[in-house]
């Protein structure tokens, strides 16, 4: 892990043994976050270990473009986070695009286990951008920027869809 990231995780991080399914609006086997390891309301770090069982397991791992919808489930897993800070029920997002995707490997393969973080760069209260990575064994292996939105009913929002 960079200097830099350890610093940004020493500084006032909570450390949480709640249930990912708890702060997603996702049902299994849809959740693909294991855990969460720490955060703040800059800051997200989550994690999964890879083996045959998970969603889009094939041959010998997980295509690594995959790493797309870990980086959203981290975002979804921070807003939950913050949402439960506030005395709010957890809300549906939706990943409206990603930005500068980066994949340095070509599959996540069985027995690796992958670090996921996330630190929000923008928000307005419904729109966001969030600097998302992927690291194993501390080499990161994808990096991207998410846009996402957050309607502020989201019930509303879908029936008017």
């Amino acid at each position: 892990m960079n200097k830099k990231l350890e610093k940004m995780i020493k500084m006032d991080t909570q450390f949480i043994d709640i249930p990912v399914a708890d702060l997603l609006p996702h049902k299994p086997p849809m959740v693909l976050v294991d855990k969460v390891i720490c955060y703040r309301e800059d800051f997200i770090h989550t994690r999964l270990s890879i083996h045959k069982d998970v969603p889009f397991f094939a041959q010998q791992g997980v295509p690594a473009y995959i790493a797309i919808e870990y980086m959203a489930q981290t975002v979804g897993v921070w807003n939950g986070l913050i949402r439960r800070q506030q005395d709010k029920e957890v809300a549906i997002g939706f990943l409206l695009g990603t930005r500068k995707l980066t994949l340095e490997i070509p599959t996540f393969l069985r027995g690796a286990t992958l670090d996921i973080y996330g630190c929000p760069k923008y928000s307005d209260g419904e729109i966001a951008c969030f600097e998302c990575w992927v690291e194993i064994d501390n080499q990161r292996v994808a990096h991207a920027i998410l846009n996402v939105f957050q309607p502020q009913n989201g019930s509303d929002f879908l029936a008017q869809q």
